[in-house]
């Protein structure tokens, strides 16, 4: 399994191409121009059949809809995420002057899990961030979205944010056994060890 990291959007969110060793990948959020998405795909020789959404915010729904029409991925999201995604105003997409909406061909839930050629994500359901924000855990993996980062933790200002729920969303990714490696939304990788012993936040 390989994992590429690309900071895509005007805000650098990490865009995540996960694939296996005959190629078929899942794409995990995309924002911005998807040019240099698609050059590593093609490069790559690889088949994306999956996009899956941590959540629905803007920054990470941008290029959507432009990747599935490139190559005709079924688009993955949590059940509780869709008023985020299909309302400009809750997405804050309307703010950035080109509104958002994103219909999902599949809704998951906590425990589902998402077969991607070889792969298998399990989905973890973290809300607090948004409503329906999620994790996808791989191997000894977490795709956290904007429910972990390094050192710190999702903002919960924004629509259908919610203080409480990301912290009791914080408590259930420490208390997992083991250690994993972790893919933020934004930011650098981190491992679950590290933020552990020194996130303030968890």
């Amino acid at each position: 399994m390989k994992i590429k990291t690309l900071a895509m959007g005007s805000i650098g969110t990490n865009c995540y191409v996960v694939s296996d060793d005959i190629g078929n990948a899942a794409i995990i959020d995309c924002d911005g121009d998807p040019m240099p998405l698609f050059f590593y795909i093609s490069e790559n020789n690889l088949n994306p059949t999956h996009i899956l959404l941590t959540h629905g915010h803007y920054d990470h729904i941008g290029a959507v809809e432009k990747v599935k029409e490139q190559y005709d991925c079924t688009v993955v999201a949590g059940k509780d995420e869709i008023r985020v995604l299909t309302d400009p105003a809750v997405n804050c997409s309307i703010y950035s002057g080109i509104p958002i909406t994103v219909l999902p061909d599949v809704l998951v839930s906590d425990g589902d899990t998402v077969t991607v050629g070889n792969m298998e994500f399990q989905i973890l359901f973290t809300p607090g961030h948004t409503e329906g924000s999620l994790c996808y855990f791989i191997e000894d993996n977490i795709f956290s979205g904007d429910t972990l980062f390094q050192g710190s933790c999702g903002r919960t200002d924004l629509p259908t944010g919610d203080w409480s729920a990301i912290l009791r969303s914080l408590k259930m990714l420490k208390d997992l056994p083991g250690d994993y490696t972790v893919f933020p939304g934004h930011g650098p990788s981190t491992t679950l060890g590290i933020e552990r012993s020194s996130n303030p936040f968890m």
